[in-house]
């Protein structure tokens, strides 16, 4: 008898910690925000389905890294985030072939800036965004004008947006986040 009392207790006390368990999750405790620093865009979007080339090939994601990007309106705009992915970029340490970055746009006029941008971040692949569709889906999905500002946003490795950057936000904090995706 001592033991059949034994066995239940054994058994039923996993069984008592995981109902005890999600009652306190679904009535009791639940966390108000998440914790990540970034903003998350109003929806994800796939970038298979927008037409985005540079000079050698169409953008694809099949290497499996996340991407930090950021969308060129006018280039004074962005030099604060190509600058500050390429030191992301380099505090990320052993995870540095992890991520990879890029760079779209869709002004023609921009050409001559996008030389010097080329020069000063030769790592950073430039992708021409052809009808403005991009900018446009961006725009939708976020709670800034990104024609003011241009921020870093986030891509998984299957090709969702999943969140961005404010340009203002401490770059330890962006750190943060990234270490925890990757």
């Amino acid at each position: 008898m001592k033991n059949k009392l034994f066995l239940t207790f054994i058994l039923l006390t996993p069984i008592l910690v995981i109902t005890t368990s999600s009652l306190y999750f679904y009535f009791g405790y639940k966390p108000d925000a998440t914790k990540n620093n970034g903003v998350f865009f109003n929806q994800y979007f796939s970038f298979e389905n927008i037409k985005i080339s540079n000079d050698a090939s169409q953008l694809s994601f099949d290497d499996g890294k996340w991407v930090l990007a950021v969308y060129i309106t006018e280039k004074t705009k962005a030099d604060k985030s190509l600058y500050l992915m390429r030191q992301l970029n380099v505090a990320l340490n052993r995870d540095i072939y992890r991520v990879k970055r890029l760079a779209f746009y869709s002004d023609v006029n921009l050409e001559s800036d996008l030389n010097t941008i080329r020069n000063d971040y030769p790592r950073v692949d430039i992708f021409r965004d052809e009808s403005g569709v991009l900018l446009n889906v961006l725009q939708k999905n976020s709670r800034i004008d990104l024609n003011e500002t241009n921020p870093i946003f986030l891509i998984d490795p299957y090709g969702r947006a999943v969140m961005y950057f404010d340009q203002e936000l401490d770059p330890k904090l962006i750190l943060k986040d990234l270490k925890v995706l990757i």
